[in-house]
């Protein structure tokens, strides 16, 4: 009997890696184009979320600490600014109004943080 080299068998440890990633739960994924503008909206909130961490606001969620980076804050903030600048003309009045209300509210405790020592 000649050994056939697409049978799984015949490519040992790949076979099942391949079928992973093109099937779940024994039906073949489908696969959706992406959602650019809810990518840069979870980019935005990721810059938020470094933005509250890096101002010493909340516990960085990789380490468990509490540490104030003020450059790093900004840095997040400004880029979180950017993307929101490019998600206005986007996304719906409610979405606009959430997007205003975290940037001023970062922006506002930035300023707190920047006149407190330490």
């Amino acid at each position: 009997m000649q050994e056939n080299p697409a049978a799984p068998e015949s490519r040992g440890a790949e076979a099942p890696e391949a079928a992973e990633r093109s099937e779940v739960g024994g039906q073949p994924e489908a696969t959706a184009p992406p959602d650019v503008p809810a990518l840069v909206a979870t980019c935005f909130s990721l810059l938020a979320a470094r933005a509250w961490a890096a101002m010493g606001l909340i516990a960085d969620p990789v380490t468990g600490r509490v540490e104030r980076n003020l450059d790093h804050a900004q840095l997040a903030i400004d880029a979180a600014g950017a993307l929101a600048d490019v998600l206005r003309p986007r996304v719906g009045d409610a979405e606009r109004r959430e997007l205003e209300r975290v940037l001023a509210d970062l922006r506002l405790n930035f300023v707190e943080q920047k006149s407190r020592p330490g």
